[in-house]
């Protein structure tokens, strides 16, 4: 059995320009891992996403995909690195001039030879696998914010990705609706054999869904701790971690 990480951060510094956010960032993450990215307000937890996701480069250390390091690879590679992932926004980010279908078949119109008719097969297969099943004709604006978040998930999921990556998925929704999100990652990991990544606050999401986490520090300017969030809940050496997971209790 292959045990090699699928994705490896090492020695990595992130912020923007000669602005640290963090720095000497060293974890591993395996395949089909549901991973958070947590800590506190202002530590960097978008910012390494964005690390991550080729929108900022680091000044220091690398980010390795199955061995192949995205900042050094030539466009060819980083392109086909990019058409394997799927990424998420707190906005949903849809076009509001495309209906829901539209948005969910321009990745697929853009990066893949299908036909029209496979594309609007996939399409409603997609939107089906997020409980959107005939809302193909529907746009943004006429969707709850827990709806728009699905039809998000749904164009992100387009192209079958390895690497689902999302940041902050249960801001603005209610309890109900945030449960409900989290059932569906881990049914969109299982059914797509994907991993995924996640910048999150939601302790009782963390908790529940969370094979695996970095805890990252804004006083420290590093990384506290790094594993499973349900044992670093019990046995993490380091109070600050403990105590963070620990408020669970008092959210939803």
């Amino acid at each position: 059995m292959d045990t090699a990480p699928f994705i490896s951060v090492r020695n990595l510094n992130i912020g923007y320009g000669s602005r640290v956010v963090q720095e000497n960032l060293n974890f591993d993450i395996q395949k089909n891992d549901i991973f958070f990215i947590i800590g506190g307000s202002g530590c960097g937890k978008t910012t390494l996403l964005k690390h991550m996701i080729g929108l900022i480069a680091p000044s220091k250390g690398e980010v390795l995909y199955e061995g192949v390091n995205f900042y050094q690879s030539d466009e060819d590679t980083q392109l086909k690195l990019l058409q394997r992932w799927g990424i998420t926004y707190q906005s949903g980010a849809l076009f509001s001039s495309m209906t829901l279908a539209e948005n969910v078949a321009l990745p697929m119109q853009l990066y893949t030879d299908l036909s029209e008719a496979q594309i609007a097969e996939t399409v409603a297969y997609k939107l089906a696998l997020v409980g959107l099943a005939g809302y193909e004709a529907f746009y943004p604006s006429e969707l709850s914010g827990g709806m728009h978040k699905r039809a998000g998930l749904a164009r992100a999921i387009a192209l079958d990705p390895q690497l689902l990556f999302f940041d902050e998925p249960s801001a603005g929704l209610d309890p109900i609706s945030s449960l409900r999100l989290d059932q569906l990652i881990v049914q969109i990991c299982k059914a797509l054999n994907s991993t995924v990544i996640i910048v999150s606050h939601e302790l009782p999401s963390i908790l529940s869904i969370g094979t695996n986490s970095v805890f990252l520090d804004a006083q420290a300017k590093t990384m506290l701790d790094s594993g499973d969030p349900k044992q670093l809940l019990e046995h993490s050496e380091q109070e600050k971690v403990r105590q963070f997971l620990s408020r669970a209790g008092t959210a939803r």
